[in-house]
């Protein structure tokens, strides 16, 4: 089979759907030496960066996509003919749409949430009436829909008119990046890099409405008030309609109790995970949330909402809150920190639940969709 992937952003600080595809094609590239794998991209080095080298994998530059005008130009009109030039036998997009004019060859589409359609009021007004309308025309033309968890299949077909058989649900895997056992070498000169404390509680994520961020402020500020030394360090980049949350965040680090690294190098984060004392995530809704698993796989205990696919992917190995409910974090804050049987308990929970997410496993359930598609279609 020749399978294409089209992979586009402009943004160099990626994230979840990034990551999803990356991760999804090294499994690939692991497990299957017969198959060829195209990927169309505007960020080559990027690729090549995260992507092991292999015989069976092609990485073709398309060069002038350099605004999002011209991507989605590009991915609606040409990459169709480009998939069909170059004999493709499907193509994969990975982040939520396929091109509207259709083709000989099958898409398959992976659509990670449908917040857009959901919770607008979350999203950048250009990027819900995007979404609304091509996102709606993707679940019609692909072949397939892969969706990334339960919760994403319900709100997929509670939105969307399509059939049950179109749509496969197959989990993400974490990156085997991380793991418990410590450099401590390595910590150290990343603890120096950040400037991060001895004890701290950690968020990783981006700061946008859906985060929740002034939750976890007003939970800090009031554990410091109680006379806990543990300061709040969030790593993750600026995204959209958060004015409120970098004011806050910026009083806050004033006062000297949090600590904003912004985006950080992704083989950083490990020992950043690992040396804090506590993950909180207070989420108001994930399609599926990597950042949990990972501090899971890391060894750290989590505090998680269970909103949206939250629910599926931590299950019981987190301490489960409610979003908005700044005593009840607290509570589980203080109890993670003081109570060595009870860490210890979320730890062990932890490492086995994040352990039940990998990307071979990703790699050979979508594989044998693939197989399946053709299949079917030949």
């Amino acid at each position: 089979m020749r399978i294409g992937f089209n992979f586009q952003t402009i943004d160099k600080y990626i994230s979840g759907v990034e990551y999803y595809f990356l991760g999804l094609l090294n499994g690939l590239l692991s497990i299957d030496k017969r198959n060829e794998y195209i990927v169309y991209t505007n960020q080559p080095c990027l690729v090549k960066r995260h992507i092991r080298p292999s015989k069976n994998l092609k990485i073709f530059e398309i060069r002038h996509l350099r605004t999002r005008m011209a991507r989605i130009f590009w991915e609606h009109t040409q990459l169709p003919r480009l998939a069909v030039r170059q004999r493709l036998d499907l193509l994969h997009c990975p982040s939520y749409i396929c091109p509207l004019y259709r083709s000989s060859v099958p898409y398959v589409v992976t659509i990670h949430d449908t917040i857009a359609i959901e919770h607008q009021k979350w999203c950048k007004q250009m990027n819900s009436l995007y979404f609304n309308l091509f996102m709606r025309a993707a679940a019609k033309r692909a072949s397939c829909i892969i969706t990334v968890s339960k919760c994403t299949t319900v709100d997929l077909k509670r939105n969307f008119n399509i059939p049950v058989s179109k749509v496969r649900m197959i989990y993400p895997g974490i990156d085997n990046i991380f793991k418990a056992r410590k450099d401590y070498l390595r910590c150290s000169n990343i603890r120096r890099r950040y400037n991060l404390p001895i004890h701290y509680i950690l968020y990783v994520g981006n700061i946008e409405p859906k985060k929740n961020i002034r939750t976890l402020l007003c939970v800090q500020k009031k554990l410091s008030e109680k006379g806990l030394q543990h300061k709040l360090v969030i790593v993750g980049k600026r995204s959209w309609k958060n004015k409120a949350e970098l004011k806050e965040i910026s009083r806050e680090i004033i006062s000297d109790n949090v600590i904003w690294t912004k985006y950080v190098d992704r083989n950083d984060l490990p020992c950043i995970y690992q040396m804090a004392d506590l993950f909180i995530f207070p989420s108001l809704y994930e399609g599926f949330g990597f950042p949990p698993l990972e501090a899971m796989a890391c060894g750290t205990p989590v505090i998680s909402t269970s909103r949206g696919a939250l629910n599926e992917t931590v299950s019981n190995a987190a301490i489960v809150v409610e979003p908005y409910s700044i005593g009840q974090i607290i509570r589980a804050a203080i109890s993670i920190i003081t109570d060595s049987s009870l860490r210890k308990k979320h730890i062990d929970l932890g490492l086995k639940q994040s352990s039940l997410f990998n990307w071979e496993r990703t790699a050979a359930e979508t594989l044998s969709l693939y197989e399946e598609m053709l299949t079917t279609n030949g």
